[in-house]
């Protein structure tokens, strides 16, 4: 059976961008999670306990993908009627003329995307405003990125301190040992 409730977990940064209005606030991030894998999305979906096996909804999903996939690559948007619509756009370089343009296309054309726009209509709300209701967030960690130096590169890194031994009180919370 699917769980309920389960929180949004919510971690808070710190702008670092001096030319930033927002320089040293603090703004909200959603934590990072791994995606969950059409199998995973399958098992989850088979735990409603709806019309349909786990195996099958393997086989539905698998398929859906690789008609989305086929439809995005000759340029068809999808409805689905509830969720929203995918629809592919293109990413481009310009060209001057319309017969450079013409004889460029394939050069000039670096890639397509696939885009989502959800589903607006009543009842099956999926804009911002009307998940954040049904969320319930908790504050999770703050997340500050740092930087070293390994074999003469810069590598970048997370500093995560959990907000649930943050101090009110305390201007910064205690900085954790550096990995």
């Amino acid at each position: 059976m699917a769980r309920e409730n389960v929180s949004f977990l919510v971690n808070l940064r710190k702008c670092e961008i001096s030319t930033s209005k927002n320089y040293g606030a603090y703004f909200y991030e959603a934590e990072a999670k791994e995606p969950l894998s059409l199998k995973g999305f399958a098992r989850h979906l088979a735990e409603h306990g709806k019309l349909a096996t786990y195996e099958m909804l393997v086989l539905v999903l698998q398929n859906i993908v690789s008609c989305m996939r086929e439809l995005a690559t000759q340029g068809q948007p999808v409805k689905l009627d509830g969720l929203g619509t995918f629809y592919p756009t293109i990413e481009s370089v310009c060209a001057d003329t319309i017969p450079e343009a013409l004889q460029g296309i394939n050069e000039n054309i670096k890639g397509v995307h696939l885009r989502f726009r959800p589903e607006g209509s009543k009842g099956d709300e999926l804009t911002s405003r009307e998940l954040k209701k049904s969320c319930n967030f908790e504050a999770y960690q703050l997340v500050k990125t740092l930087y070293k130096t390994v074999d003469g590169k810069k590598k970048s890194y997370q500093q995560r301190t959990p907000l649930s031994t943050y101090n009110i009180q305390q201007a910064e919370p205690d900085p954790e040992p550096e990995p």
